[in-house]
């Protein structure tokens, strides 16, 4: 960049970085050392006060971006040098776009030159370890210049493709419910363990690091202001040595050292696994007999029995006609419950057990998400206030947000089961299926009776058994036979044009 004498106006839009003198560029200083005035925010200016001597100093208010752009605009185009300053960089929710966007209206004489500055979610990220060296989005969580229904709309995004997200301007003394608006919609998507990294100042006076969870955030025990920048985590970063870690490397792809051994062994191990689910379902077919004779049944039932090793499954199952032809086309995004979206349905389960036991191997690549809502920070309170179990709480919590393109998977609590119907019976809410094996002793039986006869009324497909047999494993079973068999065939996707 250079910075000789201009023969006309200049404008330099500085990023200072996280506001420690080490972390300003030598382009940032250079750019503060030619202007002879300096409008920033008036915190912000503090934190160059050894650099301002004999400048013109113009200082305003948080929410005064506006009139800060519009001043330093006048400024240069009198013919003077001036600085417009931003912490972090400029042009990320900074004074970069605030200005460019005022120039542009009104058609300013002034030369602009934006100097970039290392930005927040950088800074923050050294603190914290390595959490955004995967894919990552940048969300602001200020509604003053961006509707929330908007930013809503964006976390949702970022949150089902699995992003670390970082969040901007989480709070402020009149923004206090923003946050944990956002981690309940990002628990929808992700574990409430998910690691979660708050920064504050980073390296400045009065700077704080700490790891919390995604479920500490949504409760609100987590501190946090205007000058905390917060990470959350994706599904696979983790915690080691008290850093946030989200994976680089890909074992598939470039391995580190010592990892192609392990990757053998792993091959190795898997191998033999393969040979012992070979002959574990060589034996069920031979004890099993000729029934059941369709193909699909008897794909789920073998499932069901190799994980529970109990043959009066095979007895006890129950299907309502065409359900399991139901919930493969919902996987393969078709069916009624897809409409016009082509996109697969999700499964929505009742306890965080039977979620991990849908095998992501066979749901990802048919693009299938699994949800559990039993920890979302409502569902206490909505369980105390309509007197009902926390995963009745979470079943309806997670119909509200991900909707009725989904199959339903209860293999724990009949109070779940109960609260679907219920959901079935009072709204137009409309699963694909309902797969309900809840396993006990006390309104077990009878809520798996009531899914039966309310397949006459409402026509929602089911899948259950009979008594009092059930569980989180062979319904967890259930979503995966389907899951089998949904990729066994490959998927149609409507072909544009004609």
């Amino acid at each position: 960049m250079s910075l000789e004498d201009q023969t006309t106006g200049i404008l330099y839009v500085v990023g200072l970085g996280p506001g420690s003198a080490g972390l300003l560029t030598p382009d940032a200083s250079a750019a503060l050392a030619a202007s002879d005035a300096i409008v920033g925010y008036r915190g912000y200016l503090d934190l160059i006060e050894d650099r301002l001597a004999g400048k013109t100093i113009v200082g305003r208010e948080l929410g005064e971006e506006v009139e800060r752009a519009r001043l330093a605009l006048e400024l240069a185009e009198q013919g003077r040098t001036v600085a417009l300053i931003s912490t972090g960089d400029a042009g990320i929710y900074g004074m970069g776009g605030v200005v460019c966007e005022l120039a542009a209206r009104v058609g300013t004489t002034a030369e602009l030159v934006v100097v970039p500055g290392v930005t927040a979610a950088c800074s923050a990220a050294a603190r914290l370890g390595a959490p955004i060296a995967h894919d990552w989005a940048s969300i602001s969580l200020s509604d003053l210049l961006t509707p929330w229904d908007v930013i809503v709309r964006r976390v949702n995004a970022a949150a089902e493709a699995d992003f670390v997200v970082a969040l901007y301007n989480p709070a402020s003394r009149k923004r206090t419910h923003q946050l944990a608006a956002v981690a309940d919609r990002l628990l929808v998507h992700r574990s409430p363990e998910t690691p979660v990294g708050l920064v504050e100042n980073a390296y400045r006076p009065g700077e704080r690091v700490e790891i919390v969870t995604l479920m500490d955030l949504a409760l609100g025990k987590a501190s946090v202001n205007m000058f905390t920048t917060v990470i959350v985590g994706s599904s696979r970063t983790f915690v080691s040595n008290g850093k946030m870690v989200t994976p680089r490397i890909y074992a598939a792809k470039a391995p580190i050292q010592g990892e192609v051994a392990s990757r053998d062994e792993a091959m190795t191990s898997r191998a033999a696994g393969d040979q012992i689910m070979a002959e574990s379902l060589a034996i069920i077919d031979c004890e099993l007999g000729p029934e059941p004779t369709d193909p699909a049944e008897r794909a789920v039932v073998r499932r069901m029995i190799h994980a529970s090793a109990d043959f009066e499954f095979a007895g006890a199952l129950k299907f309502s006609p065409g359900a399991i032809d139901a919930a493969v086309k919902a996987f393969r995004g078709e069916g009624p419950s897809a409409g016009d979206r082509a996109v697969p349905a999700s499964v929505i389960t009742d306890v965080e057990m039977l979620k991990s036991g849908v095998r992501r191997d066979l749901a990802e690549p048919l693009g299938v998400s699994t949800f559990c809502l039993l920890n979302h920070s409502q569902a206490p309170r909505i369980a105390a206030d309509d007197a009902i179990t926390r995963s009745a709480a979470g079943l309806r919590l997670a119909a509200s947000e991900v909707g009725d393109h989904v199959v339903v998977a209860i293999g724990n609590a009949p109070t779940a089961l109960e609260e679907t119907l219920r959901l079935i019976r009072e709204t137009p809410w409309r699963p694909a299926c309902v797969i309900g094996i809840p396993v006990g002793f006390v309104g077990v039986e009878a809520s798996k009776q009531r899914l039966i006869e309310e397949f006459s009324v409402s026509g929602v497909p089911f899948i259950t058994s009979g008594g009092r047999k059930g569980g989180t494993a062979v319904t967890a079973a259930v979503i995966n036979a389907l899951l089998e068999l949904a990729g066994s065939t490959p998927r149609t996707r409507p072909v544009a044009g004609g």
